[in-house]
């Protein structure tokens, strides 16, 4: 009969050694998946900030490029204005020039 009970101890002990092996693998295991979940989001929410980032650049570039063209019509009207008025005004300087230096 003790060799009964001793023989149900090591059985025991062998089973309860079993499932705590089980149990490390399982959390290995586990431990292993949810790294590479996390590397995988992580990837997946670098991806979608990259490509976040590219859109608004992209959008800042177009608005950069409106503002320019912008800028640039502006200052051909301006400069269009200024040629404007020399040529309205050209004769006058060119009489007042030539007053100028001829009284001295």
């Amino acid at each position: 009969m003790a060799k009964d009970i001793l023989d149900a101890i090591r059985a025991a002990e062998e089973a309860c050694d079993a499932r705590e092996a089980q149990a490390k693998a399982d959390a290995q295991e586990s431990a292993s998946n949810a790294k590479k979940e996390a590397a995988a989001l992580l990837e997946r929410r670098e991806k979608e900030a990259r490509e976040k980032s590219e859109k608004a650049l992209a959008a800042v570039r177009a608005d950069a490029d409106k503002e320019l063209n912008k800028a640039r019509e502006a200052a051909r009207h301006s400069c269009a204005e200024i040629a404007a008025h020399a040529d309205k005004n050209r004769g006058s300087v060119i009489k007042h020039a030539a007053a100028a230096l001829l009284t001295q």
